[in-house]
């Protein structure tokens, strides 16, 4: 049974205002406390920045990130890049991180969840991938590994966060969502069956160069940062 990742996320944005009626943007339900990574949004806002943004994105850096999402992250990245290429499997998702975000120093580019086309080769430095491959099936993580070198130029770098069911917070999660999704069935927002150790052979059998393994600042879950080879 196909995974509905498309279906899924545009129903998770069509319902959202209605579900969180208190909150300015997408995203900002994602505060890291189921993760342990934080207890607000301003905590985990400041720990994805301070960690994973500003030791590594310069102001001339063009950066594509894959799964924009509301733009939380893309909001963040603005900051310190030149350019952000929003990119995205639904097109409500693009819509709201557009309506966050704008058209200034942004592109939009709306994905068929199997290639990245509609990315230009060689178009970006830096591939920013964070609260999105927590959603995304082993085989999908490994498919979209094997299409990032060609868009990526300079410094290739590249940084991939995602669920680790070897963590305590990850097996719990995992606990919960197992009879939600069996049969074949999955909903397109619940949690991948992920680890560090799989993600680590995807990166070394595709020849990148891991600089940074962090599996303790989102204790459920693990984040990379690593250099794509070239292409």
């Amino acid at each position: 049974m196909k995974i509905d990742y498309e279906g899924a996320w545009d129903s998770y944005a069509q319902q959202w205002q209605k579900n969180n009626p208190e909150l300015g943007h997408i995203g900002d339900e994602w505060i890291g406390k189921a993760a342990g990574a934080a207890n607000s949004l301003a905590e985990y806002e400041t720990l994805i920045e301070e960690r994973f943004i500003a030791p590594y994105i310069k102001k001339e850096h063009t950066v594509l990130e894959i799964g924009i999402g509301g733009g939380k992250t893309g909001a963040m990245l603005l900051k310190y890049c030149d350019r952000v290429i929003c990119a995205d499997i639904s097109s409500e998702m693009l819509q709201a991180a557009r309506s966050r975000l704008g058209d200034e120093r942004v592109s939009y580019v709306k994905l068929d969840g199997l290639t990245l086309g509609g990315i230009n080769p060689s178009s970006a430095d830096v591939c920013f991938c964070y609260d999105t491959m927590v959603h995304i099936e082993p085989r999908d993580i490994f498919n979209y590994l094997t299409q990032i070198p060609k868009v990526l130029r300079g410094d290739a770098l590249c940084v991939f966060h995602h669920s680790n069911i070897f963590t305590e917070l990850g097996w719990e999660k995992f606990l919960s969502d197992w009879p939600l999704n069996l049969m074949g069935h999955r909903d397109g927002t619940a949690f991948s069956i992920m680890t560090d150790t799989i993600m680590e052979k995807f990166l070394t059998h595709l020849n990148y160069k891991i600089l940074l393994k962090d599996a303790s600042s989102v204790p459920r879950d693990c984040v990379w940062v690593c250099q794509a080879p070239s292409y």
